[in-house]
């Protein structure tokens, strides 16, 4: 499991000084931390940086962002939007094509043993550093929400939304924090960018306006894709529960919860649209 690396007498030392306090809000999490990852940035002290960057993020596009734009008109952002997206599509690519090298084409998804955080193999620090990187993507991908405001289209800033954008990176914090090499990890990893790479794509697409609206008649089968990811997630978060070996609880529960949770509230929001499109349709036909 995780390293535990401070004396245990001292610690318990620390809590009977009046130390306790600080302790156990910074120095717990790097002695409990995995070596290879506590020196890292947003990783050592805890995960208090992490906290601040959520917040600060939930409170601009929810309460400042908002009304700063009240009054004001919204931008024209098509140009930055495009670059941002095609940006995003080349990230993604990159981060996939690095999770099938770190799962060896599935193969290692087969190994339910729990990772030796001793091993500091040239291979394994490769994966520890691409996790890490790809941790740090998750908050560029903040930028869409800022695009949201910018564009007062808040109607799009949902429930689910917000839930997805903060909840990735504390899965990610956590991740990192008891092992980033995990085989799970590698497969969020390979069906998250995946995903990501369509819906950039569609996106990088409808920043050319309505002339390119008959070409993306795929929109649907994006969400479709991400339910698929969710439900893969958590049948394989089934089999580790079965059939791992020393994998610490809070990586048997995690798969198990995050992925239906995440599958019913995507699937709330597919069923919605697509009913509200199906409506649509229906009274245009009735309109000609």
């Amino acid at each position: 499991m995780c390293a535990l690396k401070t004396n245990m007498s001292g610690s318990a030392a620390d809590v009977r000084s009046g130390d306790g306090y600080h302790y156990y809000m910074y120095q717990f999490w790097d002695d409990m931390c995995d070596p290879r990852t506590n020196s890292l940035p947003l990783m050592s002290g805890g995960p208090w940086n992490l906290m601040a960057i959520l917040l600060t993020y939930f409170v601009i596009v929810t309460k400042l962002g908002p009304n700063w734009m009240k009054h004001r008109n919204p931008f024209e952002l098509r140009g930055l939007m495009l670059l941002y997206n095609v940006v995003m599509v080349a990230i993604n690519l990159f981060f996939l094509y690095e999770s099938v090298q770190w799962l060896d084409f599935g193969s290692r998804l087969a190994d339910f043993k729990f990772p030796d955080n001793r091993d500091r193999s040239a291979a394994t620090m490769r994966i520890v550093r691409m996790f890490h990187y790809y941790l740090i993507t998750k908050f560029v991908d903040f930028i869409d929400t800022l695009f949201f405001v910018a564009r007062k289209k808040t109607n799009q800033i949902t429930v689910l939304h917000i839930y997805h954008h903060v909840s990735v990176p504390i899965i990610g914090w956590i991740s990192a924090w008891v092992s980033p090499v995990m085989p799970v990890l590698g497969l969020f990893a390979l069906l998250n960018c995946f995903c990501h790479v369509l819906m950039y794509s569609y996106y990088a697409l409808s920043a050319f306006g309505p002339s390119v609206q008959p070409y993306l008649w795929w929109k649907r089968y994006i969400t479709q894709t991400q339910l698929c990811q969710f439900a893969i997630i958590g049948l394989y978060g089934l089999l580790l529960n079965v059939y791992h070996t020393d994998y610490p609880l809070v990586y048997r529960v995690m798969p198990v919860s995050q992925g239906p949770i995440f599958f019913l509230m995507f699937a709330n929001f597919y069923i919605k649209s697509y009913r509200r499109q199906r409506l649509l349709n229906k009274t245009k036909s009735k309109a000609n």
